[in-house]
């Protein structure tokens, strides 16, 4: 309650504070249409404060997943009209400091054309309107800019039958949050096969919150081919804990169908198990997976790493399937017998940008250490997926939905060298 409160103060002040810098930097267009301005910006300060709390106070009552992906867009078009509005107001403050430090040493200030004054304003005003485009754009468009990256993983202690092995690695579907979910993950499944993956994995968050977001894309992922198989782990979402149930045999119920779907698209669930998979009948290596285990309190904390290793221990290749990177930092790292862990979890925030080769997030900002990418420590290897869907802001910019194709060498063929 007291971050809704926060939420819906800084609406208000955002759209109390713009009107004011629309006349300070557009001082004649501002005169003649300020009346109309400041009633726009009311009701719209209005209809903003009115559909985030509605949206907050209902969305654990929803019992139809159909109603969440207007839900999530219109918070969307909240965020692309006031995220640009906070960038406008910062600037406004800052041009306005300065215009009375102007005012307070003006014979050194005075030596400045008059005409550079407002000029952060200015700069602040049309800077915010292209950002309105650029997060309208990644509402649009950019969420369904799939992208499949290629990473290559060299492994001394590689069984030599699984030099060359591709794992195709998703996370995150979230198929609740799309109206056309059908055909976008149809998609997602031709460009998955078109990498002829040896084995494919999916590290959880498959749906929002119900079972019946699953009913669609069944017959969608069924389409998935890989020689080795489809493997998945549970994600926080999967156990249907972001509703209030009226009956908790409710929630159990759906929770098994989510088990029961995700089986029936043809992926096996390893709820803390593991499994062998042999390549030529001759080389070994141990695929683990690990229940949701999360830091924060409402996150399901089932994972049992050694529980789910109990039956490899003596297999020296370890694959870990996690959701929660945050459980290899805790868990896993320099105390587990697992050279590679995948996981998904974070979206890689939905927003960052690329440089060169590494996607920059904004996961340290929520205490994510780990935000998307490839992590090392010694010989154990972590991959962050950034998913290929999203939850609560409906859209992606700089920071594309993710087919991760890990390659495993233990040495290239001379042909590749």
């Amino acid at each position: 309650m007291v971050r809704l409160i926060i939420i819906a103060l800084g609406i208000i002040f955002l759209d109390t504070i713009t009107p004011w810098g629309l006349k300070r930097t557009f001082p004649h267009f501002s005169a003649r249409h300020m009346r109309r301005i400041r009633i726009i910006f009311t009701v719209h300060a209005i209809i903003s404060v009115t559909t985030i709390l509605f949206g907050f106070i209902i969305q654990r009552h929803i019992t139809d997943y159909r109603y969440l992906p207007w839900l999530y867009y219109f918070w969307g078009l909240i965020g692309a009209m006031y995220i640009p509005k906070s960038f406008y107001a910062s600037l406004l403050i800052v041009d306005w400091c300065l215009s009375r430090i102007s005012k307070m040493y003006r014979r050194q200030f005075d030596r400045f054309p008059r005409g550079s004054r407002c000029i952060l304003a200015k700069y602040g005003f049309f800077t915010s309107a292209a950002l309105i485009i650029l997060i309208a754009w990644s509402i649009f468009w950019g969420r369904d800019n799939i992208k499949v990256d290629q990473v290559e993983i060299y492994v001394d202690h590689l069984p030599r039958a699984f030099n060359g092995y591709k794992i195709a690695l998703i996370s995150d579907v979230h198929a609740g949050s799309f109206l056309n979910a059908a055909e976008r993950f149809q998609k997602a499944v031709d460009m998955i096969n078109e990498q002829e993956p040896n084995l494919i994995v999916c590290t959880g968050d498959i749906v929002n919150n119900f079972a019946g977001e699953l009913v669609s894309l069944i017959p969608v992922f069924s389409q998935l081919k890989a020689p080795n198989g489809k493997y998945a782990v549970l994600g926080n979402h999967d156990y249907g804990g972001y509703s209030d149930w009226d009956n908790p045999t409710d929630s159990i119920i759906n929770h098994q169908l989510i088990k029961d779907g995700i089986e029936q698209m043809g992926f096996t669930l390893l709820n803390n198990q593991s499994t062998i998979i042999s390549r030529y009948n001759s080389d070994h290596i141990a695929l683990i997976g690990i229940e949701n285990w999360g830091v924060k309190k409402r996150h399901p904390k089932r994972g049992n790493i050694e529980l789910a290793m109990k039956q490899v221990q003596n297999i020296p290749f370890k694959i870990l399937l996690l959701h929660d990177p945050s459980y290899w930092r805790m868990e896993v790292k320099d105390k587990i017998d697992v050279t590679l862990s995948l996981s998904g979890h974070t979206h890689g925030t939905q927003v960052g940008m690329k440089i060169g080769q590494k996607y920059v997030t904004l996961a340290p900002f929520f205490g994510l250490p780990y935000g998307t990418g490839l992590y090392q420590t010694d010989k154990q290897y972590l991959y962050v997926n950034r998913g290929l869907g999203v939850i609560g802001f409906p859209g992606r910019f700089g920071m594309p939905p993710e087919i991760t194709v890990i390659t495993l060498w233990k040495e290239k063929a001379p042909e590749q060298l």
